[in-house]
């Protein structure tokens, strides 16, 4: 944890925070509802690009108590091209182990895929998940999976939602109010994640 706070608060916020901002416009909505929001959390977002977790993590105030962010990699199905040259030049699994990624088990079953995430959380960690599972493009949410659900349920950490929203080369961050997830089910609960998320756009 203090390799992932050091490493994300002296150098991935501070370089991220100065590239993306070189190349887009970030603009921070809610700002007021990250007042009292502390880990364990489990940060839940829509998906729309590969940048995602970085904007994420500049999107907090630098030393934020938030930070680090944890958040779960694809090792499998690699739909962007920047993963798969990362890939081939051996260089993803060292990308990942330094912005703080851990392996999402894809296909390996929802109580696999969530035991990594569950014991960040439970050492007081925060954890960055992004429910569609892959990039959605258009405006519309995609599918939710319902890992997060079952992450939230299982660790009864707080939620904070946030939507996404980018135009042209202008990213809109919109955080919501955390919550405590009370459902009856995963699938409840996912579309009560889906829901909270939907209320930012």
């Amino acid at each position: 944890m203090i390799f992932y706070w050091f490493i994300q608060n002296f150098l991935v916020w501070p370089l991220a925070s100065v590239i993306l901002r070189f190349f887009y416009t970030i603009e921070i909505r809610g700002r007021e509802n990250l007042a009292g929001v502390k880990p364990p959390l489990i940060v839940v977002s829509n998906h729309k690009t590969l940048l995602d977790g970085f904007i994420m993590v500049v999107s907090f105030p630098w030393l934020s108590p938030v930070l680090p962010g944890r958040y779960m990699t694809e090792e499998i199905d690699f739909r962007a091209r920047a993963l798969r040259i990362l890939s081939k030049l051996k260089l993803l699994r060292l990308f990942y182990f330094l912005t703080g990624g851990f392996p999402s088990k894809r296909g390996q079953g929802i109580e696999n895929a969530i035991k990594i995430p569950a014991k960040i959380l439970k050492n007081g960690g925060t954890v960055l998940m992004f429910p569609e599972g892959f990039l959605i493009r258009g405006d519309e949410l995609g599918y939710f999976y319902h890992g997060t659900s079952a992450l939230a349920l299982a660790s009864k950490a707080p939620i904070l939602p946030v939507f996404i929203k980018v135009s042209s080369k202008k990213f809109t961050i919109t955080f919501g109010k955390f919550f405590s997830l009370e459902a009856a089910s995963m699938e409840e609960g996912t579309e009560i994640l889906k829901k909270n998320i939907q209320d930012l756009q």
